[in-house]
């Protein structure tokens, strides 16, 4: 075999072993991920409300606004701008996941008579309603940051009138730039958040 013909073939195996390698590397950086919130019951240890109210909730939708309400996971490197990841992706809408964390939540804590998400489920006397302000990823140089923004509200069903307004603006600094960190620490605020709205609630319901 002449010299030319090795090294022709010589560098056809290198260009298609090369290819090879690019491929196994878009695959990877391409595969689809997928994250859903998850609040983890007390364990009655420190900070785990010991509320029993007597109540009925209704877990009503949850609004978000509407450039979070997507499957596709925000996060930003700026104040200024927003994006979107490719490959990172919520199981459900905002709007869904929120709800079904807080309904998931409450129902396994037993804070209350009865959690119900529909009229169907019997009639409530109080209503929880939630607002995303913003659920997202924020991406310093120093930190990767887990932000979520909300409002909660509780109303007296029958009366109509506010019992509780519940409203914070975190966030909490990940171990590691990683964004499958990120459902982890939002559901870590939440938790925390919800928390604290089954204390004041049941101090102001003790007071009545």
């Amino acid at each position: 075999m002449k010299a030319k013909q090795i090294a022709l073939i010589s560098r056809i195996i290198l260009i298609t072993f090369g290819l090879i390698i690019i491929s196994g590397c878009m695959t990877t950086t391409g595969e689809k991920k997928y994250y859903q919130l998850y609040l983890p019951p007390d364990s009655g240890g420190k900070g785990t409300p010991a509320a029993n109210i007597d109540y009925v909730l209704l877990v009503e939708k949850v609004e978000v606004e509407d450039i979070y309400n997507d499957y596709r996971v925000v996060y930003r490197t700026s104040p200024y701008q927003l994006n979107y990841y490719s490959y990172h992706f919520w199981i459900k809408k905002p709007e869904k996941i929120v709800r079904d964390a807080i309904t998931d939540y409450l129902s396994k804590g037993k804070y209350f008579k009865g959690i119900i998400t529909e009229f169907s489920g019997g009639m409530p006397d109080l209503m929880l309603k939630a607002s995303v302000h913003m659920i997202e990823e924020y991406d310093r140089a120093e930190a990767w940051l887990a932000r979520l923004k909300m409002d909660i509200e509780i109303k007296d069903f029958k009366a109509r009138k506010r019992v509780l307004l519940h409203s914070f603006d975190r966030h909490i600094s990940m171990p590691a730039k990683n964004v499958a960190q990120l459902p982890i620490f939002i559901s870590r605020i939440l938790k925390e958040e919800l928390d604290s709205v089954i204390k004041q609630l049941e101090e102001k319901l003790r007071k009545k």
